[in-house]
């Protein structure tokens, strides 16, 4: 899905989120001083948050799809929550705070078809007239598979191991990241040795895909 600027939304985004004139981005991860916001906040005691960085989808007034963004305090600048260039997020006002869900495009569904799920959940809110900011939950829900195809897919990489020749990497390892966050043991340990098991050397995107499977596994199994 192509990124849209920040710039290119401005006339939507104040028009949908009732922007405050005084808030305006600052330089961080998706934004630089200035920038308009994608989508202000203000609490029940009138201080106010913005998100700042990439929309990737439009909802309606209190939700869109953002990636590669910041959350200021709008007054102090203050960065309360930021999230990298590839992660992609659903930000929600709630009532008197802001939930922001983390979202994973995966091969979960049917016949290993690629979807969006949920993988963890943040919250900022407002306590004893402070902003507080929530640690990152667990909203990971495995996948319900089909055990003739998990067995199917494990067959076929055991006759690649070692092989040196992956004609769909992207899809072995999404599949595996999937596997791995259902308790599949050889799933596991076939991903975290990737390179070594198919004596296949990741390198750009494919590699990036890789190290985040591992980080997201690591992250939702602990």
């Amino acid at each position: 899905m192509k990124k849209l600027s920040v710039v290119l939304f401005t006339v939507l985004s104040c028009t949908l989120f009732a922007q405050t004139d005084d808030c305006k981005c600052f330089d961080g991860i998706g934004s630089a001083s200035g920038d308009a916001p994608v989508l202000t906040f203000e609490f029940s005691n009138g201080q106010s948050i913005e998100v700042c960085g990439f929309v990737e989808e439009i909802y309606d007034a209190n939700k869109i799809l953002v990636s590669e963004f910041n959350v200021f305090n709008c007054k102090t600048g203050d960065i309360l929550v930021e999230y990298g260039a590839v992660q992609t997020c659903l930000v929600q006002k709630g009532e008197n705070e802001l939930n922001i869900t983390e979202m994973l495009y995966l091969p979960t569904g049917e016949n290993w078809h690629w979807e969006e799920v949920k993988v963890g959940l943040q919250s900022i809110t407002l306590k004893s007239d402070s902003l507080v900011v929530s640690e990152q939950i667990s909203v990971y829900d495995p996948a319900k598979l089909s055990s003739t195809n998990v067995e199917l897919f494990i067959q076929e990489l055991r006759k690649l191991k070692g092989s040196g020749n992956l004609e769909n990497p992207e899809e072995i390892i999404g599949r595996l990241e999937v596997l791995a966050l259902s308790d599949y043991d050889e799933a596991f340990l076939i991903l975290m040795d990737f390179e070594n098991y198919f004596s296949y050397l990741t390198d750009g995107a494919i590699r990036e895909q890789w190290t985040d499977a591992i980080a997201t596994v690591e992250w939702l199994k602990k």
